[in-house]
């Protein structure tokens, strides 16, 4: 494959792991339009010295899986009618172009945006013309707090973060503006000029694509922001071509990144992708001449808004069109790279960890032959109340056995020890209820973090299929769960979308959805945890007996 890859990049390749082999080799063959491949630092450094090109071989292998694979993906993406476009990143104007003073300074001495965050007093003057009516110290503290890029399951993603300006949610930042009903998904990758550099939410480059569609009167099309700050262009890669096989028809995928390799840019057209320099065009605004910190493609807020108009305006004029791909290339097309790629990278942490994690509940709790279907629910329990216990007995008269997972994660009011022995205690007398945790699977951090940041996303309808898909894919089958339960959540917006969307979601993957009304104490009180919390507070346990178990009412006692 290696051998190959160079091959299409019109360089040969030599694989040598030795000296001698080297040696050998060259004493055969003098010819300089090769590379040579090998792990042996030795050979790598002779080769350097005869001015011979060298690569190592475990990062070529990889850069060559991706290669193909990338080949793939973008052929896949072409039978399905999903356009792939790719702006390059704003680079340097070569014709002239005269910079501002300020900006050539900045340029000079290479002063990128964690610099001068580093060092606010001393670059104040740029910050302020950068900033503009928004510098102030307390706004670049704000602005300059991102989150780490990190591996988490089969991606690379940021770490979830919530703030006033800079709020990352599933790994990816929040795209400001989308509208609530749409049709078509705009993706956008790309490394810090597509997260946003050193800009709000709202003035990232997917936000301000989001504000010039809608400004345009196309509001059924929704913006998504794949973008990682200080992510390699591999992880990049890696991001889309796991995300590749998810897309559909009327999606559309856009890369804006750092200027292509001319012999790649060949193979990607040919399979489908439509590249535009918009280098010059953004040199136009007269803004461009100090609208950047240490190189144009780290603009402020003003160059992410013209990138924005810039690529709004071909995307309309293009009507969102794929480029014409030749027929010929699909006849004996099977993804065979792609497939390769996936399957390999696909035994992740993240994989052999769920995969654990569901085999250890198996073992402790064996599905013998009598127990043909399962049901599930999933409960944060903050404590367990007699409306948990209402909903545990309902739906375990409707299954063979019974799970409840327990949410692990501890950003509740009650410790998860403490939960879980309530619903372990609360549950004692049902045969066929088991009572397990939840892990780091099913609402958690990793998977549904919206969950523990509800003060943010009040009022905001976020995408939580990761949570549910995971459940479905990976934890249902080998706990033959075909049914999940829920109650009726007349309170809580974000556990309302969670329904809506495993309402939504749970059928195609042969699951039913139940969802079980709320158990009431009267015709003006219905039992939730929140009332149980308010009176713990006023130690008013006497009132509390009315909410909760007797068991529930132990543990408050003696740990609250």
């Amino acid at each position: 494959m290696i051998d190959t890859y160079y091959r299409e990049m019109g360089t040969e390749t030599v694989y040598i792991n030795s000296i001698l082999g080297l040696y050998r080799t060259l004493k055969r063959i003098w010819n300089r339009n090769i590379v040579v491949v090998s792990d042996n630092w030795y050979v790598r450094g002779i080769a350097s010295c005869l001015n011979i090109m060298t690569a190592i071989a475990t990062k070529t292998q990889l850069a060559a899986e991706q290669y193909f694979a990338m080949k793939d993906a973008l052929l896949l993406l072409a039978m399905k009618n999903i356009p792939v476009y790719y702006y390059n990143r704003i680079g340097l104007e070569k014709a002239g172009f005269v910079y501002s003073d300020s900006a050539q300074n900045r340029m000079k001495n290479h002063l990128n945006f964690p610099l001068m965050y580093e060092k606010m007093e001393q670059y104040e003057d740029d910050l302020k013309e950068l900033f503009g009516e928004l510098y102030s110290k307390e706004y670049l503290t704000e602005i300059g707090r991102i989150p780490q890029v990190i591996e988490k399951g089969n991606e690379y993603r940021h770490e979830d973060f919530a703030s006033k300006y800079v709020n990352v949610i599933e790994g990816q930042r929040v795209v400001c503006y989308q509208p609530e009903i749409y049709k078509r998904t705009i993706h956008v990758y790309g490394r810090c000029g597509a997260f946003g550099y050193a800009v709000e939410d709202k003035n990232s480059l997917p936000s301000q694509i989001q504000l010039q569609l809608n400004n345009n009167g196309i509001i059924d099309i929704r913006v998504v922001n794949h973008g990682l700050w200080g992510g390699e262009d591999e992880y990049l890669e890696h991001n889309f071509l796991n995300d590749c096989v998810g897309y559909k028809e009327g999606d559309i995928i856009l890369f804006y990144m750092m200027h292509i390799d001319k012999r790649l840019l060949r193979h990607w057209e040919e399979a489908g992708v439509k590249y535009k320099e918009i280098t010059h065009e953004w040199h136009e605004y007269p803004e461009a001449k100090w609208c950047f910190y240490d190189k144009p493609g780290h603009m402020n807020h003003i160059g992410y808004q013209h990138v924005a108009e810039i690529i709004t305006a071909d995307l309309i004029k293009q009507d969102f069109a794929g480029k014409s791909v030749d027929k010929a290339l699909f006849a004996d097309f099977n993804s065979e790279y792609l497939k390769a790629y996936l399957k390999k990278n696909n035994n992740s942490d993240f994989y052999k960890e769920i995969n654990d994690y569901t085999a250890s509940i198996q073992k402790e709790y064996p599905l013998t032959g009598d127990i043909k279907e399962c049901g599930s629910i999933v409960m944060n329990c903050n404590p367990f109340t007699k409306g948990h216990r209402y909903l545990i007995e309902y739906a375990a008269k409707q299954v063979d056995r019974l799970y409840i997972f327990v949410v692990k994660e501890d950003k509740s009011f009650f410790k998860y020890e403490d939960r879980f022995e309530m619903v372990k205690q609360g549950t004692a007398d049902l045969e066929n209820v088991v009572v397990v945790s939840s892990g780091k699977f099913i609402i958690s951090s990793l998977t549904f973090p919206e969950y523990f940041m509800k003060d943010y996303v009040k009022e905001k309808n976020f995408d939580v299929s990761m949570d549910v898909e995971t459940f479905c894919k990976h934890i249902a089958p080998p706990l033959q769960i075909k049914k999940r339960f829920a109650g009726e959540e007349p309170f809580d917006p974000v556990t309302l979308n969670y329904n809506e969307n495993m309402r939504r979601i749970l059928p195609k993957y042969g699951m039913e959805f139940c969802e079980i009304p709320r158990l009431a104490l009267d015709e003006k009180r219905v039992i939730n945890a929140t009332e149980v919390r308010r009176l713990l507070k006023k130690r008013d346990f006497d009132t509390i007996k009315e909410y909760v178990p007797e068991t529930t009412v132990r543990i408050l006692r003696e740990k609250y």
